[in-house]
């Protein structure tokens, strides 16, 4: 719970953070936030869900090491955590014990305080026994600090471009994925489950948006199934796997 309110601290500042850019930043400054939205968006779905998650594709040793290192950048919660929530939001999916449902909760509680639910790390013990997942979730708040300071230390205003707005659009991003598509969009499939697919969410979250199909298959790494669907994560992936 101590780590959960450090985590809501970061997010709330994140969040914050915005005011400022809105009043202060230069077109440039919205361009890099912008990149790094989808520099580390795209390294959440790719590394954290679809690789560390589901085990979906196999990668190299040092995509995982460098794209978990840049999903840890953007504020969203170490990989042990991640995964272990998501593996159990697969496991109750819209029923009682699925951490992030708007079936059983507020959706916005769901969009923005679904960090105070309790982690229950069980559900990643494969990453707890890696070394270095296992370091980078107990040094993840001084790995935090490091990056703010060090940011500081170059540009002030670089803290609110390159590291907290970004963070704040993430967070945003994943939360909708949890609320929009579990309920409002099309389906392709009939899952037990209330996921949909949304256009918006779809284009705009790196392909996590096409969230209906994922759940059908959960162990697929490409979630498009339409062609209308482009599915970000999934280039990046063919570009990288092992087996390309």
């Amino acid at each position: 719970m101590k780590d959960s309110y450090k985590l809501f601290t970061l997010q709330l500042v994140a969040h914050l953070a915005i005011f400022p850019m809105i009043i202060y930043a230069q077109w440039y400054h919205w361009v890099v936030t912008i990149v790094v939205y989808f520099l580390c968006g795209t390294s959440i779905t790719v590394t954290y869900h679809r690789l560390l998650s589901h085990k979906a594709w196999v990668a190299p040793r040092w995509f995982e090491i460098v794209g978990t290192l840049l999903s840890t950048y953007i504020a969203v919660g170490s990989s042990i955590g991640w995964v272990a929530t998501h593996r159990q939001h697969h496991r109750y999916t819209d029923k009682q014990g699925d951490p992030h449902s708007p079936n059983t909760r507020p959706w916005w509680c769901v969009q923005w305080f679904s960090m105070f639910e309790p982690v229950n790390v069980k559900y990643a013990v494969d990453l707890l026994r890696d070394k270095f997942h296992l370091t980078v979730h107990q040094k993840y708040f001084y790995i935090h600090a490091f990056i703010a300071f060090l940011l500081f230390f170059i540009d002030p205003f670089a803290v609110v471009y390159l590291y907290l707005v970004p963070a704040a659009l993430v967070w945003n991003a994943g939360s909708a994925i949890n609320t929009v598509n579990h309920m409002l969009g099309y389906r392709n499939y009939e899952t037990k489950d209330n996921s949909t697919c949304n256009f918006v969410t779809g284009y705009l979250v790196f392909g996590e948006g096409w969230h209906n199909n994922h759940h059908a298959e959960p162990a697929s790494e490409r979630f498009q199934r339409k062609w209308w669907e482009f599915d970000l994560g999934y280039q990046v992936i063919k570009l990288v796997r092992k087996d390309a």
